[in-house]
């Protein structure tokens, strides 16, 4: 990846659906060996985290944001079997589907209502992409409607990206009873290897359940 094209993953945050899928397409050949260079182990720690909690390997996983797959293939290593994975770029998703991993990839934009049935997932996770995602509350309020009751809902935010707007949209989704905090990690790296990002771009998991 060259050093401009570095430089633009710092700023591409604010970047249109169009700029973005755009981006991610131009990247998806060389992204899983670039994010290998910067250091980038959280689909292996949130499969993890996952890993931990009783939900049925063979029960459907939404995986939102999928990319090139990085976050399946870490499912799956986890013995997660009925994976489908969601994301705006089409190249990206050629790749996800060379990986074997997914049951079904979607092409959309998850700024918007998702494509999906209600509560047809045991749990559904969203890593590395939230700095995507425009408006919060709809969104996770999207994810606790197609998670079926008592399910799990893991995701990852940024150090940086983590203040007051984004805990109070949290909240929103909180007070409206539709789920319940299970766990919050610590700041934990998040891409140590690349030069332009330094610990303030640490990342958090959160972990919630979907009401019952």
């Amino acid at each position: 990846m060259a050093k401009q094209d570095r430089a633009a993953l710092a700023a591409i945050q604010n970047a249109s659906p169009e700029a973005l899928q755009s981006y991610y397409d131009d990247w998806a050949q060389a992204y899983d060996a670039d994010l290998a260079a910067m250091g980038y182990r959280a689909p292996q720690v949130a499969a993890r985290i996952l890993g931990e909690y009783p939900v049925v390997r063979a029960a459907p996983i939404l995986d939102a944001g999928c990319g090139t797959g990085l976050t399946g293939q870490a499912l799956a290593g986890e013995g997660f079997e009925h994976l489908v994975g969601l994301d705006l770029s089409a190249a990206s998703l050629a790749q996800a589907e060379a990986k074997c991993c997914y049951r079904r990839l979607v092409q959309c934009d998850i700024n918007q209502p998702l494509p999906l049935a209600d509560r047809q997932f045991a749990a559904a996770q969203c890593i590395g992409t939230l700095t995507y995602v425009r408006d919060v509350s709809p969104f996770m309020r999207e994810l606790c409607r197609v998670v079926q009751p008592g399910g799990l809902i893991l995701f990852t935010q940024r150090k940086d990206l983590y203040g007051d707007a984004f805990q109070a949209a949290l909240d929103t989704v909180t007070a409206q009873g539709l789920w319940s905090l299970l766990y919050h990690s610590e700041p934990q790296p998040y891409l140590p290897h690349y030069e332009a990002f330094g610990r303030a771009q640490d990342i958090h998991y959160d972990l919630y359940r979907t009401a019952d």
